[in-house]
């Protein structure tokens, strides 16, 4: 089989995913308006980091920039995006698309409208690896039977040739996953993957990709809005607001005790055991529009705990390996 594009040699210092204080913006001149804000995180290999928010958080505008697939009109307008120590950020798109599914793989919210109904999964597992590789057609369709056995398709020799509409939910999202892995990339980015499926099969599809990641020593990205689905898979969790990072820790720190007043009502909106007949913790309010995001913090015209003084600027980081951004955060364990 032709051997595959090699991935850079890199020192362990600077190995995996690095973002340092990434800026996305909509828009030029005075009309132009920021989406995601001095965003600072990192990823390395062999861990799954969960990015948690409401819908409109900025996690999915994030993955986009990463990927270089910003919509138009959109663009990085400062920061840095680093995969194994190589800059990312405002590459020319003709050397994106060389690393994309060769480098960072992406797996879509919706594996039915991402996937084309009018191929084979063969042949579209098997063609980004035949570009990246220069495999032949034959190496190909074996490297995407091996990639069905991987991701756990029963009878993957006769599935092969069948196409999406064949599959069920769950079967395409594996099939997508198979599409990511393709190439080896060394960045995964998920994207939902689990929406519109049935908790058993969202539990099956959860597991697989926490297999993939310790085998292989991925950098996973997990997107969600559903922090019941992190609890149990994530290294990390960073929690977005308004298009910013409220609180980015070690999950079990997180989990024990969250600090931002956001993080802690999240938490308790999760349905628990031995709540039955209770009514179910909500948040008040909405999250802020882009064009709107007010100067302090941005949670403050929903937060319990805010002051004057929580609305006049953005607060610094605190905490150390467990940090957030709150001038009044929570001291003790979740209630």
């Amino acid at each position: 089989m032709s051997a595959q594009m090699q991935t850079p040699v890199t020192d362990a210092a600077d190995a995996g995913l690095r973002v340092d204080n990434l800026e996305v913006t909509i828009g030029r001149g005075r009309g132009a308006f920021r989406v995601v804000e001095e965003l600072s995180f990192s990823v390395p290999p062999g861990r799954m980091l969960g990015l948690v928010g409401e819908s409109g958080s900025g996690k999915s505008m994030t993955a986009t920039a990463l990927l270089g697939l910003l919509p138009w009109g959109s663009r990085i307008s400062q920061g840095s995006v680093q995969l194994d120590g190589r800059e990312l950020a405002n590459l020319p798109e003709r050397r994106m698309r060389g690393l994309r599914g060769r480098e960072m793989g992406m797996i879509f919210q919706n594996p039915l409208s991402s996937l084309n109904p009018s191929m084979t999964i063969a042949r579209q597992i098997g063609e980004p690896y035949r570009l990246y590789t220069g495999a032949s057609e034959s190496e190909a369709r074996e490297r995407a039977l091996e990639l069905l056995r991987e991701v756990g398709v029963p009878d993957p020799e006769r599935r092969l040739d069948d196409y999406p509409h064949q599959f069920s939910g769950g079967m395409r999202q594996r099939v997508m996953i198979a599409m990511a892995l393709a190439c080896k990339p060394r960045l995964l980015i998920a994207d939902e993957p689990t929406t519109a499926l049935d908790v058993t099969i969202q539990a099956q599809i959860l597991r697989l990709l926490k297999r993939l990641q310790e085998e292989m020593q991925l950098a996973v990205i997990l997107i969600t809005h559903d922090l019941s689905l992190v609890a149990e898979y994530a290294d990390d969790i960073m929690v977005m607001y308004a298009g910013r990072s409220v609180e980015h820790a070690p999950a079990q720190d997180f989990f024990r005790a969250p600090r931002h007043p956001y993080s802690h009502a999240l938490l308790n909106s999760i349905p628990r055991l031995g709540d039955l007949g209770q009514r179910l913790a909500d948040i008040e309010g909405i999250p802020p529009a882009p064009q709107a995001f007010p100067p302090g913090c941005r949670f403050a015209p929903r937060c319990p705990r805010a002051t004057e003084e929580c609305g006049r600027a953005y607060p610094p980081p605190e905490g150390g390996e467990h940090r957030y951004h709150c001038l009044h955060p929570l001291e003790g364990d979740r209630a």
